[in-house]
């Protein structure tokens, strides 16, 4: 995966550019924010940075993020116009959100009529952060239908990205898989041609670009996995998607936004899948990549869980 200053720093705007450009390579950096007439947040593990223009002035202008903007949807707004409305894009793998004026017609949300604001996620791939709790996810050397589970920023998507490659590549005692993964949003992919940027494993094939549920369903039918993997399972139609995997014999791998499990009971398309025990495996993380628990499907913890 190429480095995030390599990926990013020629997309900005000039200002932008010269100040992470200064920054040392290793730099732990989470987050860009830009905002118009506003200085420039950069995000890092536990602190944050302002940073102003000359004699205080904003770092950031209206053309700046237009400019910005259409860069980052390849100059073709209306390709992007989905994830758009839905007040995030994704490049190269890392999530981008837009604040600003949004429109609606009839009740539904068309897109944004003007963008105020960027926030980069940047992404970083993390070999082996999956591996110490590879020894709970195990029957033997078969991998267990799994849910990751943690509020938003706390390494879900790296998580799920390690255990695919694991399983794909047959590490560390598990047995090697075919894993087939829907990127909606080419989040774990980190490539809207189609083609694959992070380091998934020689077994997997991902569809891309369509619905989550959509593409589980296509990759049941047509590609025969060991092993459906998906991030953020947010519905009933993900739910159900997954549920039928299940019952054709596939093992899922999944993660969802939340702070426990008894949260996770309180969403009825989770609730369903606990009570029809479609995950063996519950784990349930606190801070970026620091597992607080691992949870049977019943959510009884597991002797000796990772801390």
């Amino acid at each position: 995966m190429e480095h995030w200053k390599k990926q990013w720093t020629p997309l900005m705007p000039k200002s932008v550019a010269e100040v992470l450009e200064r920054l040392d390579d290793d730099t732990p950096l989470l987050e860009i924010r830009l905002r118009r007439d506003a200085p420039l947040e950069l995000v890092f593990d536990g602190a944050d940075r302002i940073v102003y223009g000359n004699n205080g002035a904003s770092m950031i202008n209206s053309e700046d993020l237009r400019q910005l903007t259409a860069k980052l949807t390849s100059y073709s707004a209306y390709a992007w116009e989905n994830e758009r409305r839905d007040g995030f894009i994704t490049v190269g793998g890392c999530r981008v959100g837009l604040s600003g004026r949004m429109v609606r017609t009839e009740g539904n949300v068309l897109g944004f009529s003007s963008v105020s604001g960027i926030c980069v996620r940047i992404v970083r791939e993390v070999m082996d952060c999956a591996k110490p709790m590879i020894p709970y996810l195990l029957d033997r050397n078969v991998f267990l239908s799994t849910m990751l589970v943690s509020p938003p920023g706390c390494g879900k998507t790296t998580l799920l990205r390690d255990l695919i490659r694991i399983n794909s590549n047959g590490l560390y005692g598990a047995r090697a898989s075919r894993v087939g993964v829907a990127d909606e949003r080419f989040e774990l992919s980190g490539d809207a041609s189609g083609a694959i940027a992070f380091d998934l494993g020689m077994r997997t094939d991902v569809i891309s670009g369509i619905s989550k549920a959509d593409a589980m369903v296509r990759i049941v039918s047509g590609l025969s996995p060991d092993i459906l993997a998906m991030d953020e399972l947010n519905n009933g139609k993900d739910a159900a998607a997954l549920l039928d995997a299940r019952e054709k014999g596939v093992t899922v791998l999944a993660t969802a936004h939340g702070a426990s499990l008894g949260e996770m009971h309180r969403r009825p398309a989770i609730r369903m899948l606990l009570r029809e025990h479609v995950f063996d495996r519950i784990v349930i993380l606190h801070g970026v990549g620091q597992c607080l628990s691992v949870c049977d499907g019943d959510g009884n913890r597991v002797d000796g869980a990772a801390q």
